[in-house]
């Protein structure tokens, strides 16, 4: 049998309404996040395969409709089977996903969601099944008679883990890989029967073995934070022999701030920030909104141009 690509996989896409101050230095947030999203609908298209999204479609699970829309119109392209996040759900809870934009994504068919598929594994096409366990849903073992020759099943997962000393602050000791295979008992050699396990959630990828299960840890789609500079946003390649191969996105045109700029920015202290922060809770019935507001604050305090761009872009989604 030809071994072939049956499934690209991602998580921790973070469509986000407005850009993270350290990209406010994009012209075009939306632009910058349609680039991955392109890059995957020319994979999906090349390999007439399916997207796996392990979850944290969104970074707020109430987010505006100019971004739902946005992500009908770059999601229904690409057959994405997806759980939900931590971020997808209104207080981190999978009861409340009705209220979510990610049910708005669901009920409009613009992604399959696969959130309680653990119950009985979705079968996806002849060479694979799909387990999934959306953020606070604990991983249960396959079924053995879905165990079989020239199948791949899979378990999609929402879940922290790490092969290094993580650097998520309270992070508990079983989100090691280490403590995971220590303390789970294999089932005919594989990590809870699967032969591979797709994690979302740590934005740092990796992806290791687990007995004869690989471990693909997704990372982030797209570079947010500062200290994500040096880091290669990819996604994986599932091939119908149950091995994973990583394709790296281009990230040649991210824009984002120089450190001098976020340095500058940082002269914007938590003072300054509290002191603004009074001045709005003092407006009371008056109609001037948050912008207006900074508006008034930059010309009374003397903020200097570069940190009031950073500070509006983030607000606006444009330059004034």
């Amino acid at each position: 049998m030809q071994n072939e690509v049956i499934a690209i996989l991602c998580a921790d896409i973070h469509l986000s309404h407005t850009p993270p101050v350290w990209r406010s230095a994009e012209p075009d947030w939306c632009a910058a996040m349609q680039r991955p999203l392109d890059e995957i609908a020319e994979l999906q298209k090349k390999y007439k395969c399916t997207v796996l999204c392990a979850g944290d479609i969104y970074d707020k699970w109430n987010s505006p409709a100019e971004l739902i829309n946005f992500a009908m119109d770059n999601l229904s392209r690409l057959n994405m089977y997806s759980i939900p996040g931590q971020h997808d759900l209104p207080n981190h809870n999978i009861s409340e996903l009705e209220k979510s934009a990610y049910e708005t994504l669901s009920k409009a068919d613009a992604i399959l969601d696969v959130a309680y598929s653990d119950r009985c594994p979705s079968i996806i096409n002849s060479r694979c099944t799909l387990s999934a366990f959306p953020f606070s849903t604990e991983i249960k073992p396959l079924p053995e008679v879905y165990d079989k020759k020239n199948v791949v099943n899979i378990a999609l997962v929402h879940q922290y883990v790490c092969t290094y000393k993580s650097d998520y602050p309270g992070a508990p000791k079983k989100s090691h890989v280490k403590y995971i295979k220590a303390n789970t008992k294999l089932i005919n050699g594989k990590l809870y029967g699967y032969d591979v396990i797709v994690f979302g959630d740590n934005h740092k990828g990796f992806h290791t073995c687990v007995g004869k299960t690989i471990i693909w840890n997704c990372g982030t789609l797209m570079r947010r934070k500062s200290d994500e500079i040096d880091y290669k946003p990819k996604v994986g390649l599932l091939f119908s022999n149950g091995v994973v191969e990583p394709y790296y996105l281009d990230q040649s045109q991210d824009k984002y701030l120089s450190p001098e700029q976020t340095k500058k920015l940082m002269e914007l202290s938590a003072a300054d920030f509290k002191k603004f922060a009074k001045e709005l809770s003092e407006l009371g019935d008056s109609e001037l909104d948050f912008q207006e507001t900074w508006k008034f604050y930059v010309l009374k305090n003397n903020v200097s141009k570069e940190i009031d761009d950073i500070v509006w872009n983030a607000m606006t989604k444009e330059s004034k």
